[in-house]
């Protein structure tokens, strides 16, 4: 629970943000919730490692789909140019 815990003292925080930041926020932290067994194999004293290693995974999640999407276009002839990957 106390994960929970430090993710509702982040409401003023997303009440904060732009209401286009807001979802992105929400999704952060939903794949904090959706990670917590393997933030629970992490000491816990400390609840913010978890919670950002969580955030940190999920975005590379999101990262990993866009890629995805743009190697399927690419390779279909949609992408218009050359990757340049260096």
């Amino acid at each position: 629970m106390r994960i929970e815990d430090e993710l509702r003292a982040l409401e003023p925080f997303r009440r904060a943000l732009p209401s286009t930041e807001k979802r992105l926020f929400d999704d952060l932290l939903t794949g904090v919730r959706n990670r917590r067994t393997a933030g629970g194999m992490l000491p816990s004293h400390e609840v913010w490692k978890p919670m950002l290693l969580s955030m940190i995974v999920e975005v590379m999640a999101h990262n990993q789909k866009l890629q995805q999407r743009i190697d399927a276009l690419e390779h279909n002839g949609l992408g218009g140019h050359e990757r340049d990957d260096s």
